[in-house]
């Protein structure tokens, strides 16, 4: 089947008899659109471009490395689009922002993990954070505080705790006030 101008399904028959009607009507066909299933470029580089509609309806554009492998893949679907990139290095780079935005994110590594920034960084969490780590936690800092706005600070330990300073005083402030950059000294500002 092929569409007219106005997007018309045409029976292949009355296709081939508009093809035979001459050259005026030949140059029309050949400025219609007609829809494709699947279409397939390979470029000088040995890459394989593929465009297709499954029949569960998704169209899908797919790009193939020199190998045969896929390494990149976009999937329109009624939901969105589905974006997959594979390969031994993939990079994202933006000279302002960068922003992602999902209800749930995951990031995985089965090996190291950094993260690093020029400037500050702020955690912001909702609900509870539980942390796990399997070796030892180091937290190295100019100066650190903690603060707990509403509820107390326990520390256990299945051995020693050790508390080294030059000074270290309990109960040292008469009139404690919550640290400036809490949440509660805001509130209470």
């Amino acid at each position: 089947m092929g569409s007219n101008a106005e997007g018309a399904v045409l029976p292949m028959a009355r296709m081939d008899a508009l093809e035979s009607e001459g050259p005026g009507v030949q140059r029309l066909l050949q400025e219609v659109d007609l829809p494709t299933r699947h279409a397939e470029l390979t470029m000088a580089s040995g890459r394989r471009y593929e465009v297709l509609t499954g029949e569960d309806g998704v169209d899908r554009v797919r790009i193939h490395g020199g190998g045969g492998q896929l390494v990149l893949a976009v999937e329109v679907t009624d939901a969105g689009p589905v974006l997959t990139v594979t390969g031994a290095v993939v990079q994202l780079e933006a000279t302002r922002s960068l922003r992602m935005a999902a209800p749930e994110i995951a990031l995985e590594s089965s090996g190291a993990m950094t993260l690093s920034t020029g400037g500050d960084l702020v955690s912001v969490v909702g609900g509870d954070q539980h942390t796990r780590v399997s070796g030892a936690q180091r937290s190295e800092a100019r100066a650190i505080e903690l603060q707990a706005s509403d509820g107390h600070v326990a520390v256990r330990a299945r051995e020693r705790i050790t508390l080294d300073g030059e000074h270290i005083g309990l109960n040292d402030d008469p009139l404690p006030q919550p640290f400036g950059w809490s949440a509660i000294a805001f509130e209470e500002g």
